[in-house]
């Protein structure tokens, strides 16, 4: 494989998926292509998805189809109803993509925490807490607005005097908020994802940060939700972050809080902001009380608490 052979594909999707859906069906191409990503229009979530990928060389485009076709399939998902003229295949530019990254995951600040890439060699601000992540991962870089939010809500919880012995980041994703929770705490953390290559991110993190996995550090596992058993094990919580999607975070509302300590927190995210008062709802029925809502654009993140 050469530079020269290198091609683009970039397809819009009619179809109304999530994004956990859209990711689904972006892997049915996964088996040759290099990469792949997947961005709202605009970035706004009201709009179609456009999906991308990059080959090799330059594919069939009925193979393309009949790939996406058997995934949407496969995972009981709605018919992408892809046609021939759907995609624009183009040759990749001849440019160095691992330097296009980091240039696109520069530095940034939350508070005081200082996210960078692991390309990074620069000075880390005076009083700040470095935070470094791999800037190709699929999991979570902190650049999304649901994570800002709920490490801003870590850091106000901090400042009024919230220091959990006990924390679970349940749907941990790239293990970000569990990292910066430790930081912040230097207190056990449990870093649970229902996908394995989320776990193994994770670890790489956790190392990447002088963070030791296991014992009173970080511990991340793979497993079912609450249905896996160490999170009953290492219960009560007295914090628990969800950083999920809008309709899981609801689904969860009688697992979340019967794993709450007495005088515990959780923060909530993954939802839209027309979305968040009815996750507010789910938790308030449970007998939690809404404490601090933060928007930032189009998302959500919610502080509840249970006294």
């Amino acid at each position: 494989m050469t530079q020269d052979n290198l091609h683009t594909i970039r397809l819009d999707i009619k179809g109304d998926y999530s994004d956990q859906e859209i990711m689904q069906l972006a892997e049915g191409l996964s088996d040759e292509a290099l990469s792949s990503a997947a961005q709202r229009q605009e970035r706004k979530h009201t709009k179609p998805w456009t999906l991308e990928w990059i080959y090799p060389e330059k594919p069939e485009v009925e193979e393309l189809i009949a790939k996406l076709s058997l995934q949407a399939a496969v995972y009981n998902l709605a018919d992408p109803d892809i046609a021939a003229e759907d995609f624009e295949i183009e040759k990749t530019p001849d440019i160095n993509w691992l330097e296009k990254s980091y240039q696109e995951f520069p530095p940034f600040s939350i508070g005081p925490f200082f996210i960078h890439g692991s390309h990074y060699d620069g000075d880390i601000p005076q009083g700040q807490i470095e935070l470094a992540v791999d800037a190709a991962t699929a999991f979570g870089s902190g650049e999304h607005e649901t994570t800002k939010g709920c490490m801003q809500a870590m850091l106000d919880l901090k400042g009024k005097g919230l220091c959990p012995w006990n924390v679970l980041d349940m749907g941990t994703g790239s293990g970000i908020l569990a990292i910066a929770a430790w930081k912040l705490w230097k207190t056990p953390i449990l870093a649970v994802d229902i996908e394995e290559e989320s776990v193994i991110v994770t670890k790489r993190h956790a190392e990447m940060n002088g963070v030791k996995l296991g014992g009173s550090m970080l511990t991340a596992v793979c497993g079912d939700g609450f249905n896996t058993p160490i999170v009953a094990k290492k219960k009560p919580y007295e914090l628990v972050l969800a950083n999920i999607l809008a309709g899981p975070v609801i689904e969860m509302a009688g697992d979340l809080v019967s794993v709450m300590d007495d005088n515990s927190y959780c923060v909530l995210s993954g939802m839209l902001v027309e979305q968040a008062d009815l996750v507010a709802s789910a938790y308030e029925g449970e007998g939690l009380t809404l404490k601090k809502k933060y928007d930032i654009g189009e998302w959500s993140t919610l502080v509840m608490h249970k006294s």
